[in-house]
């Protein structure tokens, strides 16, 4: 990784970057009669060259793939303040988990009432959320408790909740026969395999328990699988029935786990 681009480096640059997509071309590249450039991308869809409509032939450019395998390349979220350079067989890895890749608000993922046309920076969004989504975000101090209303009818909970330096959420649909609860992390690349969740189910005199971990998932999902049931855990309501108190409300404890390398 660098993190420096050269007047040199520039000018090749803008040698590689593609007329049709103006992405940076990266083998296998290929050209018109003319002898015009294009990107692997572009080329399946792009009839005719975009700068003087001539055909593409098969021929590839070599010189220029060449040329493009000892490139660093700066990433596609420079614009936005990264400022790391890579190959062009990495960059794509990077881009991944930039931290400076663009975000649209969490909120927009799921099925609030609310809608949120905000996009900003993976860096920004927890100032984002605490500024704009206050009263759906909650600090973590060990574990965070939640009263479940009676089960007589479907109600559906949700909180941003800031533990590890991390940004997670978690959903639960209290049903009169289900209650599904899922725990998303909001963060780029493969950082959410590294947290589990453990909820606890009390009883009203603390006396007896149900205790189930299962594994954080990635804030990737749309309101459509938030419970799909691969991305959360179900308590049946046959299990959890006797530990309601007299208003049938339900006692949980939800407990973040970081995995130990």
């Amino acid at each position: 990784m660098q993190t420096a681009v050269s007047d040199i480096d520039k000018s090749v640059l803008m040698e590689l970057e593609c007329p049709a997509c103006k992405e940076y071309m990266v083998p296998p590249i290929n050209f018109c009669l003319s002898g015009h450039n294009i990107c692997n991308k572009c080329r399946p869809t792009v009839p005719s060259c975009s700068t003087c409509k001539q055909k593409f032939l098969k021929t590839r450019n070599v010189s220029l793939e060449n040329l493009s395998r000892q490139m660093k390349f700066p990433c596609r979220y420079s614009k936005y303040g990264c400022k790391d350079t890579f190959p062009y067989n990495a960059f794509g890895e990077h881009e991944a988990i930039c931290g400076y890749s663009p975000q649209k608000c969490p909120v927009d993922h799921l099925s609030f009432e609310m809608k949120c046309t905000w996009t900003g920076i993976s860096k920004d969004v927890k100032k984002h959320l605490q500024t704009a989504h206050k009263d759906l975000c909650g600090d973590y101090n060990a574990q965070h408790s939640l009263l479940l209303p009676s089960s007589n009818a479907s109600t559906y909970s949700y909180k941003f909740v800031f533990a590890y330096n991390e940004i997670f959420c978690y959903c639960v649909l209290n049903q009169p026969e289900t209650i599904y609860v899922a725990l998303y992390y909001i963060g780029p690349g493969e950082n959410y395999s590294k947290y589990r969740y453990k909820v606890i189910v009390m009883d009203k005199e603390d006396m007896e328990s149900i205790v189930v971990t299962h594994r954080v998932r990635r804030f990737t999902a749309t309101e459509d699988d938030v419970f799909f049931p691969k991305n959360c855990l179900k308590l049946h309501g046959d299990l959890t029935e006797s530990f309601r108190n007299e208003k049938g409300e339900l006692h949980i404890l939800m407990k973040m786990l970081k995995v130990v390398d």
